[in-house]
């Protein structure tokens, strides 16, 4: 991974009871896209509110990511179509880069914990716009309130792969 990769994490908010059918829309969008540059995707939902959900997209550059929303692919295009009148407000979506730098998911088999403790150990998720920085650290086995926990995930290699 080089050093211009990007780290989007979109918070997308459901209207009572449509929180299961965004998850639904969200790991199906994982499933049908297939753009260049995308190496992480990963939809992750917090145990406290159904209604939340986050999806982490690692992303090779921002120009990528740039580039697909200029000219978004069906699926995109259909995913904000069937999403939007679930949401209850506008995703809040921020971009950050890896402190260290790597390749890796936001959770990888359990819960993580986002939040601004930057004395914890753990990656740092660095706001790129200028915003707070961010700890991400698991969290345990267990989740508690707060913590979020990936349901999905698609790498870059598993797209190659046609997982």
């Amino acid at each position: 991974m080089n050093g211009t990769a990007v780290a989007v994490l979109g918070v997308q908010f459901a209207r009572p009871d449509a929180g299961a059918e965004l998850l639904r829309l969200n790991i199906a969008l994982g499933k049908a896209l297939d753009v260049p540059g995308l190496l992480r995707y990963q939809v992750l939902t917090r145990p406290d509110d159904e209604t939340e959900l986050c999806v982490y997209w690692l992303w090779r550059d921002l120009a990528d990511r740039e580039a697909v929303w200029a000219d978004p692919p069906s699926a995109l295009s259909g995913f904000w179509t069937a999403a939007k009148p679930l949401w209850r407000n506008d995703p809040d979506v921020k971009r950050y880069r890896w402190q260290p730098a790597t390749d890796r998911d936001l959770a990888e088999e359990h819960a993580v914990l986002l939040d601004a403790d930057t004395t914890a150990t753990g990656h740092e998720l660095i706001d790129i716009d200028g915003g707070a920085a961010l700890r991400c650290r698991p969290a345990g086995p267990t989740p508690a309130p707060g913590q979020w926990t990936g349901v999905w995930r698609r790498t870059a290699t598993e797209e190659r792969r046609g997982v």
